[in-house]
């Protein structure tokens, strides 16, 4: 019996400034799923770029935050490989509370997968690498925010082991 061993299709790595070009459809993509389903918290913008060229330069500069991109394998041909989903990652002190002592939380603030390339194990591959990032900075876990309208998200996330951990309600004035 003879096994095929999988070659990759994609790697994770460090997003570069250079990237900010290839990174605006997947942001656009974020960004207008969540227009699509909340208009009201999330109302459209007419820019673009999704994100600044500052704000993104200082994401990827920041000790405390990894933008972390999952790029095709380049092809025979040479062609350079294209940005297939991101992750952004950030590290936060909390101060000490009442009840509370001073707590560092690493969470996932951004996961997309480009469209056209779920379904390939990507996204499981960036959450990954997210949590070797937080495990190497100091991470015993890691939080993330998923609205209740994303339910395939939610499904996702709770098929890796993530568990609800508070509920936040809201309700309109």
């Amino acid at each position: 019996m003879t096994h095929l061993s999988k070659i990759p299709t994609f790697t994770i790595r460090q997003a570069r400034m250079d990237d900010f070009e290839a990174m605006a459809p997947l942001w656009r993509q974020l960004d207008g799923y969540h227009q699509g389903r909340d208009p009201r918290r999330f109302p459209g913008t007419e820019e673009k770029s999704p994100r600044s060229h500052a704000y993104i330069a200082e994401v990827i500069h920041c000790a405390d935050q990894a933008l972390l991109v999952a790029e095709s394998c380049p092809t025979i041909e040479g062609q350079p490989g294209k940005l297939m989903g991101l992750a952004l990652v950030s590290v936060k002190t909390c101060p000490p509370g009442p009840v509370h002592p001073v707590r560092v939380v690493f969470e996932v603030e951004n996961l997309i997968v480009d469209e056209t390339s779920r379904r390939q194990g990507i996204a499981k591959a960036l959450l990954g690498a997210s949590e070797s990032w937080a495990r190497q900075n100091g991470a015993s876990e890691m939080l993330l925010n998923v609205y209740a309208f994303n339910e395939a998200a939610r499904h996702f996330y709770e098929s890796l082991g993530f568990q609800p951990l508070r509920i936040q309600m809201v309700h309109a004035l």
